[in-house]
């Protein structure tokens, strides 16, 4: 083969290769997924893992809030329930902690000098469910929590509210307002427990 011959085999290759790499390109946009938010979920996809959900909560009594104090330190009690056996969930590394935080943070914002904040974590069916409620609740008075992540009054608790519920999207979780044996108007979520569905699911749904 000439040395003319073999340049243009080379233009060729290159030509081809390009055009290869635009196509996937142009096809991953017209999906609706540009190439850094593919990125972006294929990186979180491989940062997750099982955690036992009793930790970070168990943590909420000593997690700093945002003025640097403890809810302790804040003049807040807490009383935390949380079942025997371990509620595995499946998680971005670093989220749950930090939904823990932006928790404390809200409920020092929200919650008086020597209220007492509930806190009842427990498994039903194919989920892990923790209840949040302050108990110095006047009869007919909203809690303040809840009713604070509803109505995002104040700034601070709006972003926090905000932060939270985009945490739990990320996790197929929710956050909302529900009543649990603590009473009515808690603030509640929702996360699938690891495995649970797979292990109840009929035979050939797996």
């Amino acid at each position: 083969m000439s040395t003319g011959s073999l340049g243009l085999v080379v233009a060729a290759c290159f030509a081809l290769g390009a055009a290869w790499l635009a196509g996937k390109t142009l096809s991953t946009r017209a999906n609706g997924t540009p190439m850094p938010q593919l990125a972006a979920r294929q990186e979180a996809a491989a940062a997750r893992e099982r955690i036992d959900l009793r930790q970070p909560l168990r943590a909420l009594a000593t997690t700093p809030t945002a003025h640097g104090e403890t809810l302790a330190q804040r003049g807040i009690g807490l009383d935390l329930a949380v079942p025997d056996a371990a509620l595995t969930v499946v998680a971005i590394a670093g989220d749950l902690p930090l939904l823990v935080s932006h928790i404390a943070d809200a409920a020092a914002a929200t919650l008086p000098r020597g209220a007492t904040l509930h806190v009842l974590a427990r498994a039903e069916g194919h989920q892990a469910v923790v209840s949040l409620r302050e108990a110095d609740i006047s009869t007919g008075t909203a809690p303040r929590l809840s009713q604070a992540f509803e109505t995002g009054i104040g700034r601070s608790t709006s972003s926090l509210a905000h932060a939270c519920q985009a945490i739990a999207a990320r996790h197929g979780a929710r956050i909302y307002t529900a009543p649990s044996p603590l009473g009515d108007g808690c603030l509640t979520l929702r996360f699938p427990l690891y495995g649970v569905r797979a292990a109840h699911a009929p035979k050939g749904l797996l």
